[in-house]
């Protein structure tokens, strides 16, 4: 896939009123800075656990169980992932990534084939996970040789708990226990909040899941009906109460005392039975009533993975048509700043070559702003890196590199081309970022942006990138007599 380049607008684009408007907004973000206040952090009172809730458990109104699925939305998952895999196939074609994605997209095209026959699936896969110590091993051991499922093919695993998503992309995960269809996850206690907060991920993504509590033997038996309800209400929000289940997987031993005829004691240790009737009864009702819909929602999860893959490939390859455009921009910027010695016109100038970069990252994208829509994001971000102090921060990080050079410090323009240069690339990297979580294209999500910029700027601001970067800079704009050969030491 290939941009052309369109003559960059330099100063005509776009009236004095914006360096105006920037300047205002200098004065407004100084003043701001005095307003910042620290906010006390209140400690919560110590309990038992049984009155615990964890805090970040959403209000009783905001429920966050998933509708019951449905094939038709499996079918439409399957079709999205096949639409996303030609979008990149085309992509990619005659382009210098193709070579490299390959045979990733030929192992995407081979899961796509298998979801259509995934809808018809008969076996169910079922993970018993926790964390450590709570009993998941001996659990799944016992289902494994003791339960008569209502289903021929049940397929039970071990898995040890990870609370963490795989990052795909900006605001896209995948879990690890997406491909399953249920999942038993097993506590001996309340739930503490990085659970919750899991549990509800998994809830969200249609997910579904038994909360089993273990270990229910150590507890006196006035306490249990008690602790059982407590959890109920923890996860009201988020799972039926029914899907609360205790057990006692592997109870204490007890001491037992026999009293024979001839009046003497005997006492001998012996080994309860295991208490998991209530799990196995819900298990069963489950795998009756609800089979087919646990398949198709397994199916869609897996639909969502595929496409999340291929966007993230697809991200990729137009990362890589992206970034040449920018650094194109960037040395224009640069040049004209250098050629420029009015930091107003520089201001201007800047401003209309960052509208005409937006443009063009835009179609990259499958955005396709227009000029002026690319003079409003260009004046958002020109707005957040001055609020967020970008600007400053960098001319005074790019000033010191270069006083460290005296030839170089001393032309005309160079520490305003330098300066220029910088922030469009941060700009331009901020959105091949951000366009990809884009769904909006008459709206910028600005608190999303402005965490993306502070993100890539932070990655920018290593020294050896910014050492590498003004030696790049001062290679385009300054005659051959004057380059700097070596800004390094």
């Amino acid at each position: 896939m290939t941009v052309k380049l369109r003559r960059p607008i330099l100063v005509g684009g776009i009236g004095l009123s914006l360096l105006l408007w920037l300047l205002d907004t200098v004065q407004n973000s100084m003043a701001e800075l005095g307003e910042v206040s620290i906010l006390g952090i209140m400690a919560a009172g110590v309990g038992l656990w049984l009155f615990k809730k964890p805090q970040s458990t959403p209000s009783q109104n905001q429920t966050l169980i998933a509708p019951p699925p449905t094939k038709e939305a499996a079918e439409q998952a399957i079709a999205l992932s096949s639409t996303t895999i030609d979008k990149l196939l085309k992509e990619t074609k005659n382009s210098k990534t193709q070579a490299k994605v390959n045979i990733s997209i030929s192992q995407l095209q081979q899961q796509l084939k298998t979801l259509t026959d995934e809808l018809q699936r008969q076996k169910l896969t079922v993970a018993v996970t926790g964390s450590h110590g709570v009993g998941k091993t001996s659990l799944a051991k016992i289902l494994k040789t003791q339960w008569v499922s209502p289903s021929d093919e049940i397929e039970i695993n071990d898995i040890s708990w990870c609370r963490e998503s795989k990052i795909v992309q900006e605001n896209n995960e995948i879990n690890a226990l997406s491909t399953y269809d249920l999942i038993l996850f097993i506590t001996t206690g309340d739930l503490i909040d990085s659970e919750y907060q899991a549990l509800s991920k998994l809830t969200s993504l249609g997910q579904r899941f038994l909360l089993v509590w273990n270990k229910q033997d150590q507890y006196l038996p006035d306490q249990k009906p008690q602790i059982l309800q407590k959890l109920k209400e923890t996860l009201s929000n988020i799972n039926s109460a029914e899907d609360v289940v205790g057990t006692a997987v592997n109870p204490n031993s007890v001491k037992v005392k026999k009293y024979q005829p001839d009046g003497s004691i005997e006492e001998f240790i012996e080994q309860p039975l295991p208490e998991i009737s209530g799990l196995i009864e819900r298990l069963n009702k489950i795998l009756v009533d609800e089979s087919q819909q646990l398949v198709w929602a397994t199916t869609k999860r897996k639909a969502e993975i595929v496409t999340l893959e291929a966007k993230s490939l697809l991200h990729k390859v137009r990362r890589e048509v992206a970034i040449p455009v920018i650094e194109q921009y960037q040395w224009i910027a640069a040049a004209t700043a250098f050629a420029n010695p009015v930091p107003a016109l520089d201001l201007l100038a800047t401003a209309a070559i960052n509208a005409q970069l937006i443009v063009d990252l835009s179609e990259i994208y499958e955005q396709k702003f227009s000029l002026e829509q690319g003079k409003q994001v260009a004046g958002r971000i020109a707005e957040l890196m001055v609020k967020l102090g970008l600007v400053e921060l960098s001319t005074k990080a790019l000033t010191t590199i270069l006083k460290s050079n005296s030839v170089t410090f001393v032309a005309g323009g160079v520490v305003q081309a330098v300066s220029v240069a910088y922030l469009t690339r941060v700009a331009g990297m901020s959105l091949i970022e951000y366009f990809p979580t884009q769904t909006d294209s008459n709206s910028v999500n600005v608190e999303k942006l402005g965490k993306i910029l502070q993100r890539v700027f932070r990655q920018t601001q290593e020294n050896n990138f910014l050492k590498s970067f003004v030696s790049q800079v001062t290679s385009h704009i300054l005659p051959q007599g004057k380059k700097v050969e070596s800004l390094q030491n």
